[in-house]
């Protein structure tokens, strides 16, 4: 889920499991479910507000949604413009969580999308709330298929294969 050193694997951001934090919110948005079930997305600023309550929570990068309305734009934030392989996440108004991963970086198999892209998506999903999470070779979909007893990558990650990362979405 979070953008990561990948000399240590420590993740950049808040890193919270069953209750615990493993590593604190840095200048990294967060996506977390809170003990009563609730999904929220924040900023560094609103961490300390939720950290109590906080069951499970991973970092993230820029805003996509804010307000249901689109906050990208080529000017802000890193390398937006460029297409790539995408992973980011959300909240409907409703409460739903959308997760959604883009493959890139597998032409002509597939070609990524830009941040403005990725908000476009999941505006369409619905969401009223949404953040990029680490993408690139990162960006991995595993599932358990209807009708089959264990899980499965169901993308094609750029980098060929699963890579090692410091935090999922489960």
């Amino acid at each position: 889920a979070d953008f990561y050193n990948m000399t240590n694997g420590a993740p950049m951001g808040a890193l919270v499991m069953e209750g615990v934090e493993y590593h604190g919110v840095a200048s990294e948005n967060f996506f977390a479910i809170l003990k009563d079930g609730t999904a929220v997305i924040g900023s560094p600023a609103e961490y300390a507000s939720y950290k109590d309550q906080i069951q499970e929570a991973v970092g993230g990068s820029m805003y996509l949604v804010e307000d249901g309305k689109s906050v990208v734009s080529s000017s802000r934030g890193f390398h937006q413009p460029t297409r790539h392989s995408r992973t980011c996440v959300g909240i409907t108004a409703e409460g739903k969580v959308v997760l959604m991963v883009l493959d890139g970086r597998q032409e002509p198999f597939s070609a990524g999308g830009s941040a403005e892209e990725l908000a476009q998506i999941m505006l369409d999903a619905g969401c009223v709330i949404a953040i990029n999470l680490d993408g690139g070779g990162s960006t991995t979909f595993v599932a358990k298929q209807e009708g089959q007893d264990s899980l499965t990558v169901v993308n094609r990650p750029s980098d060929g294969y699963e890579r090692s990362v410091s935090s999922s979405l489960m």
